[in-house]
Formats: C-alpha cells, sequence, structure tokens
C-alpha cells in the first residue's frame, strides 16, 4: 500500500459590469500527471454579456493569461522538486 498525494490549484475570476457579474471563469490546475486541466466560464447575464461582449471576451482573455502564468510557476516548481529528488 502506497500514499498517492495530489495537488491541485484553483482559479477563479469574475467580468462584473457596474457591479454586476456578467461572467464567472474559473480553472483547475492539475500538478499531477494523471490528473486533468480544466477551464470553464459561466454566463450569469446574457443581456449584460451580450450588451459588453467585448469587455467580457477581454476579461476572459485576461484570466487565461493568468491560468498560463500560474500553470508555468506551477510546473517550474514541480520540475526544480523532481530534480531535487
Amino acid at each position: 500500500m502506497a500514499l498517492t498525494k495530489e495537488k491541485n490549484i484553483t482559479l477563479v475570476g469574475h467580468s462584473t459590469i457596474n457591479g454586476t457579474e456578467v461572467a464567472r471563469f474559473n480553472a483547475q490546475i492539475a500538478t499531477d500527471l494523471n490528473a486533468q486541466t480544466t477551464t470553464n466560464t459561466y454566463i450569469y447575464n446574457q443581456e449584460l454579456y451580450r450588451k459588453n461582449l467585448k469587455q467580457v471576451r477581454d476579461d476572459s482573455d485576461e484570466f487565461r493569461s493568468y491560468v498560463r502564468s500560474q500553470e508555468d510557476e506551477a510546473f517550474k516548481e514541480l520540475t526544480e522538486e523532481t530534480i531535487e529528488e
């Protein structure tokens, strides 16, 4: 019997227009090679989404860039840990 460990990083972003949450973005970054990394977008207000499509898409692009930077950092740490072992 062996202990199996898994580490996931959860990231959340909110696209808000005039105080109303229009969309939410979330990502799960899997640091285990056998786990899955996922990114999701949820639209909560279709009317505001359609009226502010450019802003919400810009927010989505900014969130995806943030996810990539966090992946880079997490994977760098994993590589350094593997080298030390």
